[in-house]
């Protein structure tokens, strides 16, 4: 399976969204239990997860978003979702290593041996800067996700379209992640739905940093989204070339040659090697 390059959210409110989401192309579906649904309904809300998970067999394709520790909400929103069948857990506003070794402790006790990837969404200033406390809290844990809105509330930022008052930020988890041997970043949602262009460059620039993957609010924003994180065809091409030289090349001795202009070492065959492998090449 080729690495997740999307997460669409989808309130868990009504079925028919929510199944109209799981035919989408997103890679990751994350039903939301937390900041999409009104205090109100949130038993309601749980019950619909619930029902959607035991119904959609792709498990590995559907996480859930749990409502943050610190209310009284979050041990049952849990175990519902483990117990019908959720992939993998998103933890809102997450801000400690012991908070996050608190929520992989209580999945290994309903789970047991089954892996649930465990994503926590980092939101705040005190997230960013125990980042990789957080990142590396727990075996379970896959990869950060950033909430750039959530975040800039937090250290009262003005968000714009170029986004440079999250550069730190989102170096932070990059740096954080490496750091703690798991997975690539997932970039913040782009909240225009009718700047297209604008959610096309945050992406690109997201990608020159390190990220992989990107939180989404809705499936017309997928295809940009996949177009910016998948390699082109020309970009494959290329790499399979470096890699067929370079292994070529390494078997005769040597560890440094030319490619189509481009001077190839260890790192750049490793850099080409790895865009074919998370291809499936």
């Amino acid at each position: 399976m080729n690495p997740a390059r999307s997460y669409l959210f989808v309130p868990a409110r009504d079925l028919s969204i929510i199944k109209k989401a799981f035919s989408s192309i997103a890679d990751v579906v994350i039903l939301d239990l937390e900041d999409a649904v009104a205090i109100s309904e949130k038993q309601t809300a749980r019950k619909i997860m619930k029902e959607a998970l035991e119904t959609h067999q792709d498990e590995n394709r559907v996480m859930v978003r749990i409502n943050s520790l610190d209310t009284d909400l979050w041990e049952a929103d849990l175990e519902g979702a483990i117990r019908s069948g959720a992939g993998g857990i998103m933890v809102p506003k997450a801000e400690s290593e012991q908070d996050m070794q608190k929520v992989c402790h209580r999945i290994r006790e309903i789970a047991g041996d089954k892996i649930v990837d465990v994503i926590p969404l980092i939101e705040s200033a005190r997230g960013i800067q125990f980042a990789y406390e957080i990142a590396s809290a727990d075996p379970l844990i896959s990869a950060l996700a950033f909430g750039s809105i959530d975040f800039s509330l937090d250290i009262e930022c003005e968000l714009t379209p170029e986004g440079l008052e999250l550069l730190y930020a989102r170096s932070q988890l990059v740096i954080a992640s490496k750091a703690a041997g798991i997975g690539s970043p997932i970039d913040a949602v782009y909240p225009d739905l009718t700047d297209e262009a604008g959610l096309e460059k945050q992406t690109v620039f997201a990608k020159q940093l390190g990220f992989k993957a990107k939180l989404v609010i809705h499936p017309k924003q997928l295809g940009v989204v996949h177009q910016v994180l998948s390699p082109s065809e020309e970009e494959l091409a290329l790499a399979g070339e470096i890699v067929k030289a370079f292994e070529q090349a390494e078997k005769a001795g040597e560890a440094s040659i030319k490619v189509g202009g481009q001077f190839v070492d260890y790192p750049v065959y490793k850099k080409a090697k790895r865009i074919l492998q998370n291809r499936g090449y």
